[in-house]
């Protein structure tokens, strides 16, 4: 799903690229301006319409980086509340105010303690090793979803450069057909031109790129860090369940 997902909107910017590149007049491909040497801003935007894709995954990058700022803390794995609270739940052999307690919690390892529960309500006669697989399988759930999360800002760091390179590659052939269609004695120094403004398409692209997988690496292993804490939190809580229910049935 994730790969084909990938795969329109390469073929969709392709399609879109080839259709504005017909509306970009030649003479975009000058290397100053009018007025004389391109300021850093028009050179950005003499890159052509590039950079408005460019410039989407920028604004993207930034938004996911910032929710990962907010979401993938340790306080939405586990916190003291928990764990002190449900305490007395197992002291007092109190499954069904625990299950209580746990559902208005957003905590992932109240979700896994709390599908636990669930599962040893409708089935009584659960083994202790059902009851572990239970809680694995939840856990690996949630794991997977902490894992996919980040994975938007990698793909975002893998299409920046792509999208970069056709649009050098575009405006490259922009200024060859400039060039070949004009007379003056200064087509060497206009290629050079065009071609540098081309190249600017990549530059932005590699930057967009580079900053993103930057931050991939770092979401990663915090996203790693995560799923160590949540089995760290809920394997004991699980351990207490089955011993819980051990007493129980003697």
């Amino acid at each position: 799903m994730k790969r084909s997902f990938l795969g329109s909107t390469v073929v969709f910017s392709l399609m879109t690229s080839a259709v504005m590149a017909q509306t970009v007049p030649a003479s975009a491909a000058a290397p100053v301006s009018a007025h004389g040497p391109l300021t850093l801003w028009e050179l950005i935007m003499s890159a052509g319409w590039v950079m408005i894709p460019l410039l989407f995954i920028s604004v993207l990058v930034l938004s996911l980086v910032f929710f990962y700022v907010l979401t993938l803390k340790d306080s939405a794995i586990v916190d003291e509340e928990i764990v002190h609270r449900i305490e007395p739940f197992f002291e007092n052999d109190d499954l069904e105010g625990m299950a209580r307690f746990l559902a208005d919690r957003p905590q992932a390892t109240a979700r896994v303690l709390e599908h636990t529960l669930k599962f040893i309500r409708r089935n009584p006669d659960a083994d202790s090793e059902s009851i572990k697989a239970v809680a694995e399988s939840e856990g690996t759930r949630i794991a997977t979803q902490l894992n996919q999360r980040v994975l938007y800002v990698m793909d975002c760091g893998v299409l920046a450069p792509m999208l970069g390179l056709f649009g050098t590659v575009v405006g490259i052939l922009r200024s060859f057909g400039s060039i070949a269609q004009e007379a003056s004695p200064m087509r060497t120094m206009l290629l050079a031109g065009g071609v540098s403004q081309a190249l600017v398409a990549t530059a932005v692209g590699l930057v967009v790129g580079i900053t993103a997988m930057g931050c991939y690496a770092y979401f990663r292993g915090r996203v790693q860090h995560l799923i160590s804490l949540l089995e760290g939190s809920t394997t004991p809580l699980v351990q207490q369940l089955i011993l819980l229910r051990k007493r129980r049935d003697k």
